[in-house]
């Protein structure tokens, strides 16, 4: 499950663990095409964040589809 909040300058996707093991993660997705992807660290007491261009999330989820060896993703930008 996961929900979609979209902001004036930015989208927030918050996916959640359905069975409750692991803590929410949380995506922004920026209008520059920066990408901020952050989860609670329950031991830390804090988020831990990891920050991305947009082309590299295309590239990961590009890679669960991929066979072993190098790729490029194109990403078509409309708009």
């Amino acid at each position: 499950m996961f929900t979609v909040e979209l902001e004036e300058d930015h989208s927030r996707i918050v996916a959640l663990d359905e069975k409750a093991e692991h803590e929410d993660v949380e995506m922004y997705l920026e209008e520059d095409s920066t990408v901020y992807i952050r989860q609670y660290c329950e031991e830390l007491k804090e988020f831990q964040l990891l920050i991305m261009s947009y082309q590299q999330l295309t590239d990961l989820f590009a890679s669960l589809q991929s066979p072993e060896g190098m790729h490029e993703t194109v990403v078509d930008r409309v708009g």
